[in-house]
Parts: structure tokens; sequence; C-alpha cells
């Protein structure tokens, strides 16, 4: 089976699912095309306002990419798949109409672990293991591998998850700020769209613009966090 990304709408939110549960959900190329597809085309839908991510199964979010694909790739197409990745998670992190909720529902490794690191929140479940073994396999992490790592938790601990490769439990992960919130496997689905219903009570407008402003503010010198929320305070203030 090669896999497939399912899409559910359910009101104001979408689930989107990894489906290949006999390889742990690991990703071919064909499958990132249909995410990144699918992804583009939920954050275009006018009523959806929340994606949750997720896997197939009780055992993987998602381990990483399909390895037949990544050793068939050579020159050009080695690179072009690499830059998808890129736009892939860019898309994810750089979404302006839905808030994105990762329910990490166990393994999260490389194209997992990015994808989790790109939502604005990550819940995970007890069995969940979160790594990222690029340096090991030779490849650079990229694609907000280290970037939105960095903003999670910090300069020193970004470098040794990275650089040693080594794998991080729920536990660690919710000590260390890379989990939002530590649930058990079998509530996973109903904590996440829980969490997500919540958080649509709110004023649409306030909530996507909150997340920005959060966003915009980040890794900025307290002057300029505080210019970027002027801004949007008086762009508030001008539509009252």
């Amino acid at each position: 089976m090669t896999g497939e990304i399912i899409v559910k709408a359910q009101d104001s939110y979408a689930i989107v699912k990894i489906a290949r549960p006999e390889k742990m959900n690991s990703v071919t190329k064909d499958m990132m095309d249909s995410f990144y597809d699918s992804v583009s085309r939920v954050t275009n839908e006018p009523n959806i306002r929340a994606i949750i991510f997720t896997g197939e199964g009780v055992k993987s979010f998602s381990a990483g990419f399909d390895m037949d694909t990544i050793l068939s790739l050579k020159g050009q197409a080695k690179k072009d798949f690499f830059k998808l990745l890129e736009r892939t998670m860019r898309l994810v992190h750089g979404s302006r109409t839905c808030i994105t909720v990762a329910a990490v529902n166990g393994y999260a490794i490389g194209f997992g672990a990015m994808l989790a690191l790109a939502c604005d929140f990550r819940i995970f479940s007890a069995n969940a293991l979160f790594r990222l073994p690029e340096i090991e396999l030779s490849v650079f992490p990229g694609a907000g591998a280290a970037s939105y790592l960095l903003q999670l938790v910090g300069p020193s601990r970004a470098k040794d998850i990275l650089m040693t490769t080594r794998k991080v439990s729920a536990k660690e992960a919710i000590q260390i700020g890379l989990a939002d919130m530590l649930v058990n496997q079998d509530e996973i689905m109903e904590s996440s769209i829980g969490f997500v219903q919540e958080l649509l009570k709110k004023d649409p407008k306030i909530l996507i613009r909150t997340k920005t402003l959060i966003d915009g503010m980040t890794g900025k010198e307290l002057s300029e966090a505080e210019e970027v929320e002027t801004v949007y305070l008086d762009e508030w203030l001008r539509e009252l």
C-alpha cells in the first residue's frame, strides 16, 4: 500500500490524517505532494478555522520519510524533494487562517517531528516519541527542524536534540516545552478535538490575529515586539 492523506471536515475544523499504518505512517513523495495539496485546500476553505494533524493507528504519528523514496532520489530530484518539504512546513507554520494542532499519537520522527514543530500546538500521547535523525542520515536539518525547535526549547536543547539525534520521550517533551499537553493514548483525539472546539468559541478575528501577533513578535527584541503589538492594536482600534 502506498499510503494516503485523509481529510475529514468537521464543521469549523478539519482532521488531516497521515495513513500508511503498515509502514508506521512513513511518507512517500506522492504522499507529501498530496499532503501539501490537502493543506493548501483546507487553509483556503473559508469555514475551516483549525486543522488537527494526526496519524493512522495507535503507534505512529509519522515515522518519517519512506527510505526507499529517499534512497532513490538523485541530483535535481533530491533537491526538489527537500525544497517541497520546506514549502510544506512553511505552509503549515505560516497559516494565517487556521489554528494548527498536532495530535502526536505515537512516533514522530523526521517528517512527523517537523510537522509537529510547525504546528501552533502539540498534544502528545503518553506513548509518543520525538526524534530528528537527519544529521545521522547526512541530511541537513532544515524545513523548520532547526528554527522551530529553537523557538520552543532554546539553543542548547535544540543543539542536543539535533546533533545527538536522540529520542525525546513524551514525558521529557512536556518538561522542556516541546509538548503543550500530555494525555493517554486512547484520549488523544478526544482531547485534541475538545481543545480546538474551546478555542473556536472565541472571537475568530481576535483569535487569528493573536496567533499572527505572537508569530510576528517571536525572535524580536522587546522594543521591536512592542512596535509590532502597537500596529496590531491600532488596526483593531480602527475597526471599532
